[in-house]
């Protein structure tokens, strides 16, 4: 069965602190609401994996979110 929640609330109920997540995408596609609301919600301790550096990475390690981080490329994009 196909539940719809509110990003506030899929964000809450699936994202705990210390996980591994990845918020994939490119261009467009970069699921940047999602990121921006487990911010909001001030997750710690997370694995943050990343085929590519991008903006929310970047805030989410400003934020003191991230534990350890996995990239496949860094650089200054």
């Amino acid at each position: 069965m196909v539940k719809f929640l509110p990003l506030r609330d899929a964000v809450g109920q699936n994202l705990h602190d210390g996980d591994t997540v990845a918020f994939e995408g490119f261009t467009h596609l970069i699921p940047t609401a999602a990121a921006h609301e487990a911010i909001r919600q001030g997750f710690r301790d997370l694995t943050l994996i990343r085929m590519t550096p991008d903006l929310i990475y970047d805030q989410m390690i400003g934020m003191g979110m991230a534990r350890k981080i996995v990239f496949s490329y860094v650089g200054n994009p």
